[in-house]
């Protein structure tokens, strides 16, 4: 099981944020950040099944482990700057929540123009204003070079440069369903890249990489999913002395419980 969380903590690591101008605003009614990113308020909690993709056996195999994941607000305090901030603990469990496992804190910042978040040392924005559809801002200005090399070793770096990445808003105010059937009125989905190659493979012998971050808040609730594939394929080297082989990760997180 120790392994299993630490496997499921390499998949949690997110990344960062600053914004652009848009090109379209229209008007709407208490759509205001704070009311989607998770009710701020010490003893609130949301719960997530989280389904981890990881490749073994030199990358030749895949296989998705399960887990409960629930973060929950612990403290209000305030950071150097005087501002106020909210700490979240992360918990980890199996897929029967019976034991439960502190894996980080993270530190959420609010602000009329953004959420900040900064988790593993990583600062990066979830939501910028105003939330208009098409509205973009270019989401990990604050990331430093290649932030997941000491977990991953890509040999193309550069086809998975996250510092340039434009998050943009898909929907606003609409519905959305999860996994179990739930469907939530008033959801706005953030794309944050979906650029891949020769997915899926259809030809085993060229290199293939899948590069997509989504995520979706409903009002008054907070992240109800997020879907991130994050992986590339190397092919086998032509005198057949290594096998073709995939490294990455994905990850998937869907509501099951919330307060």
């Amino acid at each position: 099981m120790r392994i299993q969380l630490r496997n499921a903590l390499l998949t949690m690591l997110v990344l960062g944020a600053g914004m652009s101008s848009c090109k379209k605003t229209i008007s709407y009614q208490g759509n205001i950040l704070t009311n989607y990113y998770m009710p701020l308020q010490v003893g609130k909690y949301i719960t997530y099944r989280m389904d981890s993709l990881s490749f073994y056996y030199y990358g030749q195999n895949d296989t998705i482990t399960s887990y409960l994941a629930k973060d929950s607000v612990e403290k209000q305090t305030v950071d150097n700057t005087g501002a106020t901030v909210w700490l979240v603990t992360r918990y980890l469990s199996d897929t029967t929540g019976s034991s439960w496992a502190p894996s980080e804190t993270y530190v959420v910042s609010p602000s009329a123009s953004a959420i900040d978040v900064t988790e593993n040392n990583l600062r990066f924005v979830k939501l910028a204003f105003p939330m208009d559809p098409g509205f973009s801002w270019t989401g990990n200005t604050y990331l430093p070079y290649n932030p997941y090399q000491d977990f991953f070793t890509y040999s193309d770096y550069d086809n998975l440069d996250l510092s340039d990445w434009n998050y943009q808003y898909m929907q606003v105010n609409q519905p959305f369903t999860v996994g179990n059937g739930t469907t939530y009125d008033s959801a706005t989905t953030i794309l944050q890249i979906a650029d891949s190659t020769n997915v899926p493979i259809a030809n085993t012998t060229i290199f293939a990489s899948d590069t997509y971050w989504s995520e979706t808040y409903a009002r008054g609730i907070g992240m109800i999913y997020r879907h991130t594939e994050m992986w590339e394929y190397q092919p086998p080297t032509p005198d057949g002395s290594q096998a073709g082989y995939k490294i990455g990760f994905g990850l998937t997180m869907s509501i099951v419980d919330h307060n």
